[in-house]
């Protein structure tokens, strides 16, 4: 069974790209730029490696898992329904539950187990749109890069979504949209201006609180104290070092670690609001934007440089500067949300 008249809608990241399918077939047209400011999801967190010298820290710049969907649902006054069956069998009969009263689910999964990725680890805090079910085949709407709408064994979906290995795993999760307020299935401009300024303003304002040395700035200070030593504590550092980069790049964060998607947030903002000051953001965020790639292509470069260490002491700088470009247009963007909210200090 599949959805009728159902269409993917392709994305960068997975938990906005399944948001966004979910509302899409709700009715409400919204991007995926739109849905990751909303649910404020930029963020830096710093986790160690499972096993200290046996892989490198994940070095995320999200926030966690789910929390995207929950803020922008909240925002947009729309119903997100979570739940979690005990077991395979009932995770499968509860989805096609959903599928048969139309709606797209919503599910975690272990990558290793899907037929159509390259990588064979395991991260078991990715999530994908499913939009139908047969006897033997899932229909699933992946990001861009892992092609967008797939057909999958559903022996594969079973395994995937009940692993309990990787990062974060979250067994046989899903989630769907209940209901929507009327007003965002017939006009797609009808997201209130008061909540992109909320959204503003909560995203600079956690950015800006001190969390401790392993989120935000400090995460990010943190992480450039510690990778010029790379080339001594990561072994081997010639795979372990490039794949920082390629996880900042390619691993479903729309490029330069999710800072092009908020810089695409503050421009749509800008065009929602017709706030002029929001140029200003967005292109601090461009700016932001190209150092996360300059430190990016360092070291994706680093196994073939004639100075490996030298490389990855301007890594360390560039990302201090970052964290210092960073907290500057948060500084800028709490203080104008504050002035749009009445919330000024």
């Amino acid at each position: 069974m599949r959805l009728e008249a159902f269409q993917p809608q392709v994305g960068v990241h997975c938990e906005t790209t399944t948001l966004r399918n979910m509302l899409h077939h709700a009715g409400a047209r919204l991007s995926e730029p739109l849905l990751f400011g909303l649910g404020q999801g930029i963020d830096f967190q710093y986790w160690d490696a499972p096993v200290p010298g046996r892989g490198a820290p994940m070095l995320t710049g999200r926030v966690g898992p789910g929390e995207i969907a929950r803020r922008a649902c909240a925002a947009l006054g729309a119903e997100l329904c979570r739940e979690r069956p005990p077991d395979p069998d009932a995770a499968r009969t509860r989805t096609a539950e959903l599928l048969a009263a139309g709606h797209v689910v919503g599910v975690t999964v272990d990558i290793y187990h899907l037929d159509y990725f390259s990588s064979r680890s395991h991260f078991a805090a990715h999530c994908i749109a499913l939009y139908g079910l047969d006897d033997d085949l899932a229909h699933v709407v992946d990001t861009a890069q892992q092609g967008g709408a797939q057909t999958l064994p559903g022996e594969s979906l079973r395994r995937a979504r009940d692993s309990r290995e990787g990062f974060l795993p979250s067994p046989n999760l899903q989630m769907h949209i209940g209901g929507l307020p009327k007003r965002l299935t017939t006009d797609s401009a009808a997201v209130p201006r008061e909540q992109i300024w909320h959204a503003v303003r909560a995203t600079a304002e956690r950015m800006l609180t001190d969390r401790g040395p392993r989120r935000g700035p400090s995460g990010l200070r943190r992480a450039a104290a510690e990778v010029s030593g790379w080339h001594d504590t990561l072994t081997p550092s010639e795979e372990l070092v490039p794949a920082t980069g390629r996880f900042w790049r390619y691993a479903g964060t729309g490029g330069a670690n999710f800072r092009a998607l908020y810089r695409d947030f503050l421009r749509e903002a800008r065009h929602r609001t017709g706030e002029a000051a929001l140029d200003r953001a967005a292109d601090a965020f461009e700016g932001v934007r190209q150092q996360w790639d300059e430190a990016i292509d360092l070291l994706l470069g680093y196994g073939e440089a004639a100075d490996p260490g030298g490389r990855l002491k301007a890594v360390e700088a560039l990302l201090h500067a970052t964290a210092d470009a960073e907290q500057s247009a948060f500084e800028h963007l709490h203080r104008l949300a504050g002035e749009r909210t009445g919330e000024s200090p």
